[in-house]
């Protein structure tokens, strides 16, 4: 009879206790999934040629970039749409079969093509001039200081750009990231101004 019972609480104890391992380690797994979800890294992104556009746009160095840039777009539109009407005027000539016409048309869209190319190029490049000389060094502190400010404030770790080529490598978020107008705002708060949202 010592035996029986033995063994019968021999495996009484070995189940129970199996029952509490699995117990406590789906408590710890539930336990963990706040902590893991705390531990995610929340991250920011900050159109900087926006904040300095808008929160220095008294500047002349700004305005100069400023209209520069509308010109730059202005002439690209004006170029694309060009080469658009040239390319549909090849089809015509290629429907009617006059292939004189179309060798010439083609030509006058490859050199507007090669134009649209080297004018994106050189003045790419002129701008991206105007902007580094229009970012002092003290705009620049400026303008990370309030970025850092912004991001502690929403408890962010990271902060990328989102404007020209940096914004190429996003493919993907959600305005809530987006703290660009908060900066804004708070440069101008800063100089003792007031940001009604806009630009304005």
């Amino acid at each position: 009879m010592s035996r029986k019972c033995a063994f019968g609480a021999g495996r009484k104890c070995a189940f129970g206790a199996g029952r509490l391992a699995l117990l406590c380690t789906l408590a710890c797994a539930v336990f963990a999934l706040p902590l893991a979800a705390q531990q995610v890294t929340k991250v920011g992104i900050c159109d900087f040629t926006r904040v300095l556009s808008t929160a220095y746009r008294e500047s002349k160095t700004v305005r100069d970039w400023e209209a520069a840039k509308a010109d730059y777009q202005k002439e690209v539109t004006a170029t694309a749409r060009e080469i658009t009407d040239l390319e549909n005027q090849k089809l015509d000539a290629d429907k009617a079969g006059n292939r004189e016409l179309s060798l010439t048309l083609e030509k006058r869209v490859a050199d507007r093509k090669l134009y649209l190319d080297n004018y994106r190029r050189v003045r790419g490049q002129l701008l991206q001039q105007q902007a580094e000389k229009a970012m002092s060094a003290q705009v620049v502190r400026d303008i990370l200081g309030a970025i850092n400010l912004v991001a502690e404030q929403e408890g962010m770790s990271l902060v990328f750009r989102s404007d020209g080529t940096y914004g190429e490598s996003i493919i993907y978020k959600v305005p809530e990231v987006d703290i660009t107008e908060k900066v804004i705002k708070e440069l101008f708060s800063r100089a003792g101004k007031t940001y009604t949202g806009g630009g304005q």
